[in-house]
């Protein structure tokens, strides 16, 4: 029984960031009530606090699953590389972009209320937490992976990892908003080759 409650539990869960995924889309973050999220999930108005305390703590499960999912597409896309490329800093972040421009993709709905979530980090005190956590192990994972690759003569001796890190991340969100505001403008494959090629 514990287990069947379990697997309730979750599948309500899912069904709740499914619609507020659907509320934030076309209302945005403010524009949307927990009322509205429950009765897009169909269930009864005000249900969803039994799963979620707040319109934020809905913001930041979505946050997390997201972060969560393209990091397991990630080390899965790594795990397909020959010995070769994963040694390579730049096949290395090629794929990380590359991966990361096939979730936008699919999970474009997502993508677009994240985006928005970057905003909100100026007004939203435990949503700012949440971004400047997840950017500052970004930052570092990539200033890492750069610097292997500096050290492995992969990029000039000199070369600023941190900085070229800041510049990658800037950039795939760059890449994001304009995805979004025109599909198939431009090849997430190909940004990917020019960005690891700096």
């Amino acid at each position: 029984m514990p287990k069947l409650l379990e697997t309730t539990r979750v599948a309500r869960e899912a069904r709740i960031l499914r619609a507020a995924v659907a509320c934030f889309a076309r209302q945005g973050y403010y524009g949307t009530t927990m009322e509205e999220i429950a009765a897009e999930a169909g269930i009864a108005k005000g249900a969803a606090y039994v799963y979620f305390p707040s319109k934020e703590a809905i913001f930041l499960a979505l946050y997390d699953t997201w972060g969560c999912t393209l990091r397991e597409e990630i080390l899965a896309a790594l795990a397909t590389l020959t010995p070769a490329e994963r040694n390579s800093a730049r096949w290395v972040l090629r794929t990380i972009v590359e991966v990361t421009g096939r979730h936008v993709q699919k999970e474009a709905a997502t993508c677009r209320v994240l985006m928005e979530g970057r905003s909100l980090a100026a007004y939203v005190p435990a949503i700012a937490e949440r971004v400047a956590t997840e950017q500052a192990q970004a930052q570092a994972q990539l200033t890492t992976l750069i610097q292997g690759g500096v050290a492995a003569g992969e990029w000039p001796a000199d070369f600023d990892a941190a900085l070229h890190a800041t510049m990658v991340r800037a950039t795939i969100h760059g890449l994001m908003a304009t995805w979004h505001m025109a599909p198939g403008s431009f090849s997430w494959e190909a940004a990917a080759a020019a960005l690891a090629r700096r």
